[in-house]
């Protein structure tokens, strides 16, 4: 036994510099994660490695010897270092809420019966040394448990081999056990895996770090991708805000052209008849009022029908969209139905509607006017044919569906097709009433769903109209 002693308190005495200085060493990374970083648990880390490095530096004033407990109140600082440690890994290993006070009161508690065992020796109380040593096993056991718990909760995050360090200490105890060993050996064979434990929890915390940088760098790098991409959005919207702009502008002075052209002739024709009327009836004459008295009827309708026509293209841009799935074919025939009325029994073109016409998404109240101006002006340009026709159908295709309205009306040719949408633009004027809205209405009817709008069309030989829908 004397040799035992002879080899582990004299020699090995002067290797707990060492340990010392190493432990020490890495307790001043730890508060240098934790001072830069705010790294979870590395404060108390800190504290704890500070208090073990006091000491294992003072070893020479608390030497074992004898198979019981010195008295050296030093001794604390490893109960108090052991402490700072289990807090700071419950800390860093970010336990859950609802197990985190179990897990405190789990580390604590074996260190609460050690510092039990130290103040025993102040009463005279004798205690084995293997008491001490087996309350310091069950502690490095129960921590071991909290470190392998958040391996399962972070199976990447290297939280096994700090479990394994700490159970190695326990293993250790049980061996020297087994093997009758002096239980003196356990305060410098315990070292080992303490080093390995510190290096280990170091190692991990700096993989931490970087991993959180990496996802900071990441997420810079996605949010800067993100501006890039709005800032082209932006610029792509503002290039198509300018030409919507400009387009909008061409319209209004085409629209001050033809409303003030249309409203002049109409309010002046108005006006004239209603002064030839009023003339021959001071002269006892109502011929002259008979006959006026249509021609202001009519101008009246005309900008009654310029009015509703302007209403319509406003409504068409500003109502809001309330998409619902809409029957094309049961739509179609309502259209129909309507504008057979209107034409007070005059002379109409075959219409033909194709069978079994897909549905679309789209807001009915929006999508009725494009039906009616389409279907309106290619009964009104075939009804002088020789035999006219309108023929209405729709394919579905990718998830669009294409209306096509053809009629073997007059026509028009291909610089005429490229002006066809633009408001008041009339290619037949003098020979077909109208105001050339109804187009227009079109246009952005289709536009507000998501689709275009398109025609073809030959001098004399018809036209065709084109409309594409989300299905």
């Amino acid at each position: 036994m004397s040799s035992a002693i002879l080899s582990y308190t004299t020699q090995p005495y002067q290797g707990t510099d060492v340990i010392a200085f190493v432990v020490g060493f890495v307790g001043l990374l730890y508060a240098a994660l934790w001072s830069r970083d705010r790294e979870r648990g590395m404060g108390w880390c800190a504290l704890g490695m500070g208090l073990l490095a006091l000491f294992y530096a003072t070893n020479a004033h608390h030497l074992p010897t004898g198979p019981y407990v010195g008295d050296s109140p030093l001794q604390s600082a490893a109960i108090l270092g052991l402490a700072g440690l289990g807090l700071g890994l419950v800390d860093y290993l970010d336990v859950p809420a609802e197990s985190r006070r179990r897990a405190i009161w789990a580390s604590l508690l074996p260190l609460v019966v050690l510092g039990a065992i130290f103040s025993a020796t102040y009463f005279d109380l004798r205690i084995e040394r293997r008491w001490a040593n087996l309350t310091v096993a069950g502690w490095f056991l129960v921590m071991g448990a909290v470190c392998w718990q958040a391996a399962r909760r972070e199976p990447a995050a290297g939280h096994r081999p700090m479990a394994a360090s700490l159970w190695s200490i326990s293993l250790l105890t049980a061996v020297l056990a087994i093997a009758d060993a002096d239980s003196i050996l356990l305060r410098y064979w315990a070292v080992l895996p303490i080093v390995v434990l510190m290096l280990t929890l170091l190692t991990v915390a700096l993989l931490r770090r970087r991993r959180a940088v990496e996802i900071e760098v990441q997420r810079r790098s996605a949010a800067e991708a993100e501006l890039g991409r709005l800032d082209a959005g932006l610029e792509q919207r503002v290039a198509q805000r300018t030409a919507e702009l400009q387009h909008l502008v061409g319209g209004l002075e085409s629209f001050n052209r033809s409303v003030s052209h249309d409203l002049r002739g109409s309010l002046g024709g108005i006006a004239g008849a209603a002064r030839l009327a009023d003339e021959s009836l001071q002269r006892g004459d109502d011929s002259v009022a008979k006959r006026a008295l249509p021609l202001i009827a009519d101008q009246a309708e005309s900008s009654r029908r310029l009015m509703a026509a302007l209403l319509s293209l406003a409504k068409v841009g500003d109502v809001a969209l309330e998409r619902q799935v809409v029957d094309l074919s049961q739509l179609v025939q309502q259209v129909v139905a309507q504008l057979t009325l209107e034409q007070n029994g005059k002379p109409l073109p075959q219409i033909e509607v194709a069978a079994g016409m897909p549905s679309v998404s789209a807001d009915p109240e929006l999508l009725k006017p494009v039906f009616a101006n389409l279907i309106g002006n290619a009964i009104k340009f075939s009804r002088d044919a020789a035999a006219g026709r309108v023929e209405i159908g729709a394919d579905q295709a990718a998830g669009v569906v294409t209306v096509h309205i053809h009629d073997n009306g007059v026509g028009f040719d291909d610089d005429a097709a490229k002006r066809l949408f633009a408001p008041f633009v009339r290619l037949h004027e003098g020979r077909f009433d109208g105001h050339g809205v109804g187009l227009s209405i079109v246009q952005r009817a289709v536009e507000r769903h998501g689709g275009r709008v398109w025609a073809e069309g030959r001098p004399g030989q018809g036209a065709t109209f084109h409309f594409s829908l989300p299905a």
